[in-house]
């Protein structure tokens, strides 16, 4: 169901469905690293998922959610991976947990491969308007939302818009023992 993207034609066609499907941010720019999958389904690409690098101030409720100080998350920032995009081309039932959950298989074991890191968390933040059935229905946890963009600016290199809240969900990779168990194999 997800094939990682490694070839110059690939990426395009990441770029392509991100452009014309992304309800949200269509922009198809990252910063730092970036893994990128392509999703199959019946023998059709239908979409994309990609994890990148954290963030950088992490919000509040990250740290209090990890327990740590901002200090701290310095040491750890790359065993946090974004889930910067996951855009499909067409709405398919149930679908989008399957992949998250084959997202969270993945991730780890390629993490490590390219970057020689174990990812411990991905996050996600969903643009305000939306709800995050999608992650919700693959059990992440809510733990907060950003603060929005403050008044006198009006779009962010992120969002490209005015929405003042983003929900921010966050889901330890290590949940699924059998998950880190493979991937330590």
């Amino acid at each position: 169901m997800l094939f990682l993207v490694s070839t110059p034609d690939q990426k395009e066609l990441v770029k392509s469905i991100i452009t014309n499907h992304h309800s949200y941010v269509p922009t198809t720019s990252s910063v730092g690293r970036r893994i990128d999958w392509l999703i199959q389904y019946q023998d059709r690409i239908v979409g994309m998922i990609g994890i990148g690098s954290s963030v950088y101030p992490p919000p509040k409720d990250l740290l209090r959610y990890l327990n740590i100080t901002k200090s701290d998350y310095k040491f750890i920032f790359n065993s946090i991976a974004n889930n910067w995009r996951f855009c499909m081309s067409e709405r398919i039932p149930n679908l989008g947990s399957k992949i998250l959950k084959e997202l969270r298989y993945h991730a780890p074991i390629e993490w490590k491969k390219k970057y020689n890191n174990e990812l411990t968390h991905i996050m996600t933040f969903v643009g305000g308007g939306h709800n995050g059935a999608v992650y919700k229905a693959d059990n992440w946890s809510l733990i907060g939302a950003t603060a929005g963009l403050p008044p006198h600016r009006s779009s962010s290199m992120k969002w490209h818009n005015k929405e003042k809240l983003k929900e921010l969900f966050v889901k330890p990779t290590g949940e699924n023992r059998k998950i880190i168990l493979i991937k330590r194999v």
